[in-house]
């Protein structure tokens, strides 16, 4: 047994790379960046075989069809096909699919906007051959965000990474590549509620990082709001971290200081300095205090329970509804 983790881990790399990007809602710019790929993956990375899985959040719109439209037209060493969601699950449980049913020795995630330039797939694999099992391509610049939303995201990004103790540059990680035995592991996580990326992270395989710039849409705007936003936030932090029980626990203990200091100061106001306090307001005071601190309590902890109750219940956190598409056969020569 010890040997065959440790072959698996000295074993040479193949040449059978996954490209795993979620789609929702993108039937306009699908044709270009399918054909992006199909003329940049046959003409510089020949030596490569390519199996490029969207996956249809369960779009309204025509994606699938656009999709399937384009299987028949990929070159030789490329194979297309797309999965459709069930139901709309977002991005996040997209890619988990993507990753569950991904067979590449590389799996790379990417978006299907367009805005990731295609030439990324060359930077991933180079440093794959080079050894490192996790590379993370960093956002330095979007062409698409305005100044308050790029400062906005790198401030999530800061205060996720503080949070879950898991280190990650603030520009935020949206291209990944991973070695087939990170995405193994990451299989072997049977979680909810939590994001991709730091289920990824915590896994602490050997990892690098380069830089690029996300370009403009090619058409259509972001689906990304911020109410989706905040609920990648809340997953992130309540799946990853204890921080926010134990920042509530010290502010619980700071207030209840500052309250037993308040009532040693009417005391002392009134007993030896003999000034009557207002007794209405210091009640009125401290029952909205105490109240105030009671609902916060119950929220978190009501969060962090429901958390656990839904990985009690084991329900699927997503189905497939249909697919269509080519892989490689197994016995075709790499």
């Amino acid at each position: 047994m010890l040997d065959q983790i440790l072959n698996s881990r000295t074993k040479k790399r193949g040449n059978l790379v996954s490209i795993l990007m979620p789609v929702f809602n993108e039937e306009e710019c699908l044709p270009l960046v399918i054909e992006d790929f199909f003329k940049y993956l046959s003409e510089s990375l020949p030596d490569y075989r390519f199996e490029i899985t969207f996956i249809d959040d369960c779009s309204s719109d025509n994606s699938f069809k656009v999709i399937s439209s384009y299987v028949a037209k990929a070159p030789s060493n490329v194979k297309l096909n797309v999965v459709r969601l069930a139901k709309n699950s977002g991005s996040h449980t997209a890619i988990t699919a993507a990753l569950n049913i991904c067979r590449g020795d590389f799996s790379i995630i990417m978006a299907s906007d367009g805005q990731d330039p295609v030439y990324l797939v060359k930077e991933l694999l180079d440093r794959w051959i080079e050894g490192k099992d996790l590379v993370l391509a960093i956002r330095e610049r979007n062409s698409d965000q305005s100044f308050l939303s790029r400062s906005t995201s790198k401030l999530a990004w800061q205060l996720l990474s503080w949070a879950t103790k898991l280190e990650i540059d603030r520009g935020g990680c949206d291209v990944m590549g991973l070695d087939r035995k990170v995405v193994n592991a990451f299989n072997r996580m049977d979680e909810r509620n939590t994001t991709f990326v730091f289920r990824i992270l915590s896994l602490g395989f050997d990892r690098t990082t380069f830089y690029y710039e996300k370009r403009a849409r090619l058409v259509g705007q972001s689906k990304w709001n911020f109410v989706k936003r905040i609920g990648i936030f809340v997953d992130a932090v309540a799946g990853f971290s204890n921080r926010p029980i134990r920042l509530i626990v010290n502010f619980g203990l700071t207030i209840f200081v500052v309250l037993v200091l308040r009532w040693l100061y009417v005391i002392y106001n009134a007993y030896v300095l003999g000034h009557e306090p207002s007794q209405f307001s210091i009640i009125l005071n401290t029952i909205f205090t105490v109240a105030a601190i009671q609902i916060l309590l119950i929220g978190i902890i009501g969060d962090y329970t429901w958390r656990i109750l839904d990985e009690a219940r084991k329900r699927p956190s997503y189905d497939f509804s249909d697919s269509y598409g080519e892989v490689f056969n197994d016995d075709e020569p790499s």
